[in-house]
């Protein structure tokens, strides 16, 4: 897989999480948003961060096919 597909990967995964919108508050639909709009690489910290928000929507099998996007 190529870092283009993984960020391709990563948008998809976020606008499912921000169209689902279980357990999304204000600032996880900011975080969201932004992936969406300009996919980049994520610090651990984010990374770690969009596994818990994909754990509480019940999307973990998409969060585990985006791979490792964190720097």
């Amino acid at each position: 897989m190529s870092r283009a597909d993984d960020m391709e990967r990563l948008r998809a995964l976020a606008l499912g999480l921000l169209v689902k919108g279980e357990g999304i508050n204000r600032r996880s639909g900011s975080f969201l948003g932004q992936l969406v709009g300009e996919p980049c690489p994520l610090s651990v910290k984010q990374y770690d961060w969009l596994e818990k928000i994909a754990q509480r929507a019940g999307m973990t099998d998409e969060f585990e096919r985006v791979g490792d996007v964190a720097q």
